[in-house]
């Protein structure tokens, strides 16, 4: 070969090295980012309508359709596919069209952030970036503010192709109160469509005269249960832009919410917190702290001063069903044949059965049933115990009433004469029975008869259902409905280890961000964490967890349902 052509081969050589370096440190756009990583996961190509400054002619295009159809993209992003895409934007985009847009939301509260230039709409997915298994490149998420070149976006379509293997988001906050576990596992998959959901109501008859006052032709609504309450709903589409456009053009003044339907998807995410103390925990009621039965659990806990909250047992629109106590004190009477969980003033819990019956004793005398937080028809005598309102009105203007402290009655007087509200420490003794006398002075006691008596003195307790597992307890189905033993729900979970009390709350009914739970599955989840012991609470659209200002899973209706109490580990 000659000194020529050597040299031609050098020089060629060269150029190649020289246009690869160009390529590997030029600019990528945006469009071509997510378009990319779209391709690597296998998402599906849509059409539809687009930004203003996307049409199909564009580079990608399909891809920003399909984007914004499946709800990767929303239209309120602010998206130009030709400008170029930073590391952080590169990040964003992947963690979206996994299905992370939640976890991000949380992470940029949760965790600590480390360059606090960062915008709040972007800083979750960089902080998500280092902290999932596996983790980002680090070349993208150490350079957040730097335009991605080619080598960068090879090394994040290969990272993104690994993920969909398996993903894993796991993190823990601690405090002297508690620690609360975030969790979330799995590439997120679309939902089959969308639907806006209108409105809750509490009867069928609310619901579908909303339903007759807001339908059009062009959009008729129809009403569906929910959780034993009705939705209004737009018809379900495949394209998340039309529902949006419906959510604006229905939803003003009530708040419209666009919800995923069904869909195929191994992700899950999940939430727990562990009291450091498990006498800790309370249960918190609305109607200690306002005249309203119900409310959201985050303005239930933010006035208990609570750090962490979760909600509780089944309920309706005139408050909790089935056994709960609060403070010692008997709340509410038993839903027959259901289970409870119970502790006592030292931690130690219970699971079991959840039938008693109130009997009240007067100076040593014999014990005689009583009536329990209820109206008291001629007759009759009551406990009225503070979780449930301590208004002196709750005692009515009939028979007489007896104040009582550490089991002895402070004050016995006419009902008319009663004007004093309770002390947290107080209960009421309401009688309208002509042979049933009370003096102050008097020495009571309250007897709590158990169909199956707890080992433990409850200090608080919650009853919903089924009993999961426990020691000895052979599982059965409680006369629950087909849905809650059958189907894959939101769930929320009450677990024991024998030591350390946990909350659980699963997210459910979105592909793109938590299939939900099985019973099984459920059950599953309480043995890998090491419970013991695991009943399931009340699930759905109730299923919530709250700590310290922030609702932590993404509940599914899309807004916190209004509830009676929650389960609460107050501020030190």
């Amino acid at each position: 070969m000659s000194f020529m052509s050597l040299k031609k081969i050098a020089v060629l050589a060269l150029a190649l090295l020289v246009a690869a370096a160009g390529t590997a440190g030029a600019e990528v756009p945006r469009g071509k980012v997510l378009g990319e990583l779209m391709q690597v996961l296998d998402l599906p190509l849509k059409t539809g309508k687009t930004f203003g400054d996307v049409d199909e002619t564009t580079p990608y295009g399909p891809a920003l359709l399909s984007a914004l159809s499946l709800g990767i993209l929303y239209p309120a992003d602010d998206f130009s596919p030709e400008i170029a895409c930073t590391n952080a934007e590169a990040l964003m985009f992947a963690f979206q069209a996994m299905g992370f847009r939640h976890e991000a939301e949380t992470a940029a509260w949760a965790l600590p952030p480390e360059d606090k230039s960062l915008p709040a709409y972007i800083s979750g997915y960089v902080a998500l970036a280092k902290s999932v298994q596996p983790a980002a490149p680090r070349s993208v998420f150490s350079k957040p503010w730097d335009s991605i070149t080619e080598t960068q976006l090879s090394e994040v379509l290969e990272w993104a192709g690994r993920c969909r293997a398996g993903l894993v988001w796991d993190y823990e906050i601690k405090r002297p109160e508690g620690a609360l576990r975030i969790h979330r596992e799995n590439v997120g998959r679309p939902p089959q469509g969308w639907r806006v959901q209108l409105g809750i109501f509490d009867t069928e008859a609310q619901a579908s005269a909303f339903a007759r006052k807001k339908t059009s032709e062009a959009c008729p609504l129809s009403v569906q249960e929910v959780d034993f309450s009705y939705g209004v709903f737009t018809p379900l589409v495949a394209d998340r832009s039309q529902a949006h456009e419906w959510a604006t053009r229905l939803g003003k003044g009530f708040g419209a919410v666009i919800l995923p339907e069904s869909g195929d998807s191994s992700a899950l995410f999940w939430t727990s917190f562990t009291p450091a103390d498990p006498a800790d925990a309370v249960i918190g009621m609305n109607r200690a702290v306002s005249s309203q039965t119900l409310a959201k659990l985050s303005e239930i806990a933010a006035a208990h001063k609570a750090l962490a909250a979760m909600n509780g047992g089944y309920f309706g629109g005139n408050g909790p069903i089935g056994t709960l106590f609060a403070g010692g004190l008997p709340v509410t009477l038993p839903y027959y044949n259901r289970s409870m969980a119970a502790w006592d003033k030292r931690g130690t819990m219970y699971f079991g059965g959840g039938e008693f019956r109130m009997r009240l004793s007067v100076n040593g005398g014999p014990f005689v049933p009583v009536l329990l937080n209820s109206k008291v028809d001629y007759g009759s005598t009551a406990i009225l115990t503070p979780a449930l309102g301590a208004s002196e009105a709750r005692a009515g203007n009939n028979g007489f009433v007896a104040r009582v402290h550490d089991g002895l009655v402070q004050e016995a007087v006419p009902a008319l004469q009663f004007s004093r509200d309770m002390n947290p420490d107080e209960w009421l003794i309401v009688s309208r029975d002509p042979a049933f006398a009370l003096q102050k002075g008097d020495r009571v006691a309250l007897e709590t008869q158990w169909r199956e008596t707890p080992p433990i003195d409850v200090a608080s307790a919650v009853q919903a259902g089924p009993l999961l597992y426990a020691p000895g307890h052979q599982f059965w189905d409680e006369m629950l409905s087909l849905s809650i033993l059958a189907l894959r729900h939101p769930r929320t979970l009450l677990g024991w280890d024998g030591k350390r009390m946990v909350w659980i709350v699963a997210d459910g009914r979105s592909s793109w961000h938590s299939r939900g739970l099985f019973l099984n599955e459920a059950e599953q989840l309480g043995r890998q964490l090491g419970l013991t012991a695991l009943l399931n609470l009340d699930g759905g659209g109730s299923s919530e967890m709250w700590w310290d200002g922030h609702v932590v899973n993404a509940v599914s209706d899309g807004r916190e349902r209004r509830m009676p109490y929650g389960l609460m580990v107050l501020k030190k």
